[in-house]
């Protein structure tokens, strides 16, 4: 069983963040030194943070980004492999207004993407169709 996304605010104890990060029409990844792959910026929810505060430092430590409007899109559960646990995560979109510069972390650096690459840290496809979600819900937006 994979990940299950969920409407927004229909899970309670969020303990992770992923952002979904556009600057100048293309997407912002971040190469993660020790993987050796492309990821998403985001990370753990710390205690006392709320998601939206966590995304905020996520973002910033990862890709250096402040300069941004942050949306919250949906929720999610993604099952432990012993198919018991599950640990619950916030998906966020960023727009970036301007590229900050890349503090020291566990990223290299960030580059832009049309698509998700080849090189990707976690499920390709299953990325594919968030990024598709996230598109789909960008051009919605627009006609609205």
């Amino acid at each position: 069983m994979g990940k299950r996304n969920v409407l927004l605010g229909q899970l309670d104890n969020i303990e992770f963040v992923v952002i979904f990060t556009k600057y100048n029409g293309q997407w912002v990844l971040c190469w993660h030194k020790r993987r050796e792959s492309f990821e998403n910026p985001g990370g753990h929810v710390e205690p006392g943070e709320t998601p939206l505060q966590a995304a905020r430092r996520e973002l910033y430590e990862e890709t250096g980004i402040t300069d941004c409007e942050i949306i919250p899109l949906w929720d999610y559960e993604q099952p432990w492999d012993d198919g018991i646990h599950k640990n619950n995560g916030r998906v966020y979109l960023a727009l970036a207004h301007s590229l900050g510069e890349l503090p020291e972390s566990e990223m290299g650096k960030i580059e832009l993407f049309d698509s998700v690459p080849d090189n990707f840290t976690y499920d390709r496809s299953e990325a594919l169709r968030d990024y598709e979600t996230v598109e789909n819900m960008l051009k919605a937006w627009e006609l609205a």
